[in-house]
């Protein structure tokens, strides 16, 4: 437990770089977009108002 008193910054900083990761695609990089279904045309099988 001692190590984690010392480098508790570090670890914090681990755990953040990996939740915007996880959680931050689509929010400013650039070929990296989950979301955005605004932008996609609906495939030609879908009605145009049918989204998910």
């Amino acid at each position: 437990m001692g190590w984690l008193a010392e480098n508790w910054f570090f670890v914090f900083l681990l755990i953040a770089f990996i939740a915007m990761h996880l959680f931050g695609h689509g929010h400013g990089h650039g070929g990296h977009s989950h979301g955005g279904h605004d932008s996609i045309p609906p495939p030609p099988d879908e009605p145009a108002g049918h989204r998910h």
